[in-house]
């Protein structure tokens, strides 16, 4: 064959594109099912509802779900709350949820099929609602294959966020602070509302809009600002691993000097 002649060349070029063109447009695995270092089975990614509701996860997925006995009187504010407006928009997207959680983390065990029947309870169809699974191990934590956490700031799960054609109105991180159904509605209305953990999210916001040289010099006012907000030395052990995960070592050291700074006895 000769590579010279120019129909060659451009016959080349056209294979070389479309296979490039396929490889980025290859759809996401979904319901991906890994064994983790102990041997069980966990989902990682993009995932359904109905595989929660299969075996190994309908163990916990079901009984929770069934269990869980859902405020009324809130949900009905609630489901009125989601039909006025939110859910039809000029854009078309109204109000989404993403849940970010984990299948080997026992508080998405608990919250996460509550909050399906909640959602059932005020009518939000299947569409609206995307469901990401993050690993468990140290070389990935808090991550998924496709990389749906990147820019989320996910360190805590399960992570319910809410959106509106979009935009984030508020999410709740790992438990409620009054109840699901309290907490949803108080989203939906736009008030003020600050989930648990307040202190690794205000360590977040300050290392995406400060240089890691400013944060470093003004470590120790940094800690006294973030003391109240934090109840234990576990809140920025657990970000530093996310951090570390994520490729962010400089961060990540910073938020182990900040933990020794708070919690010097380590508690």
């Amino acid at each position: 064959m000769n590579w010279k002649n120019p129909s060659y060349m451009l016959l080349l070029c056209h294979a070389i594109l479309f296979c490039s063109c396929h490889a980025r447009l290859a759809p996401q695995t979904l319901n991906k099912e890994v064994t983790d270092e102990h041997g069980k089975p966990q989902l990682l990614g993009k995932c359904s509802r109905s595989r929660l509701e299969q075996a190994p996860y309908d163990s916990w997925f079901v009984r929770n779900y069934s269990d869980y006995r859902v405020d009324s009187v809130t949900a009905d504010r609630l489901r009125s709350k989601l039909g006025e407006g939110l859910n039809a928009s000029s854009t078309g997207k109204g109000i989404q949820f993403t849940i970010f959680m984990g299948t080997w983390c026992g508080d998405s065990k608990r919250e996460v099929p509550r909050i399906f029947k909640i959602l059932d309870y005020c009518g939000i169809d299947s569409s609206r609602v995307q469901l990401v699974m993050v690993s468990a191990a140290e070389a990935a934590y808090k991550q998924s294959p496709g990389h749906e956490e990147r820019g989320k700031n996910i360190f805590r799960v399960p992570d319910l966020i809410v959106l509106h054609d979009g935009k984030e109105m508020g999410r709740i991180v790992e438990s409620p602070v009054q109840s699901l159904e309290k907490d949803l509605l108080l989203l939906a209305d736009g008030g003020a509302y600050t989930p648990h953990y307040e202190g690794v999210a205000q360590l977040a916001k300050v290392f995406r809009e400060e240089k890691t040289k400013k944060i470093e010099k003004e470590l120790p006012e940094l800690a006294d600002r973030l003391k109240p907000l934090l109840g234990s030395s576990s809140e920025l052990k657990s970000y530093y691993y996310v951090l570390k995960a994520a490729g962010e070592q400089s961060k990540a050291d910073l938020t182990l000097r900040l933990n020794a700074l708070i919690f010097p006895g380590g508690k």
